[in-house]
């Protein structure tokens, strides 16, 4: 194929590409039935699922099945005064 017919399907493919890295999303794309460890402290009532999200929040599932992220440390890594140890399983794949 000569070059000049070659360059549209390139520039095409290479446009793609840069559109499908610009809509990815900041969030590890997690398996279904990992376990996630984290320590809570009930702050937001009964948690249902959760799992560390790449930036390093927790997400959590709540008892409507609506997920959200902890932006006031209720999660943690560690285990600290107050807080109880909790295991989320992400049941099913999450792309947070």
């Amino acid at each position: 194929m000569p070059m000049n017919r070659s360059f549209p399907a390139l520039a095409l493919a290479i446009l793609c590409s840069s559109a499908a890295a610009a809509c990815a999303s900041p969030y590890v794309q997690i398996a279904a039935n990992d376990y996630y460890a984290a320590y809570y402290d009930g702050h937001y009532g009964q948690v249902m699922d959760g799992y560390w999200g790449r930036d390093g929040k927790f997400w959590y599932e709540d008892r409507s099945e609506h997920w959200h992220q902890d932006d006031g440390n209720h999660f943690q890594h560690d285990a600290a005064s107050g807080f109880i140890p909790f295991q989320g399983v992400a049941s099913t794949l999450r792309t947070h």
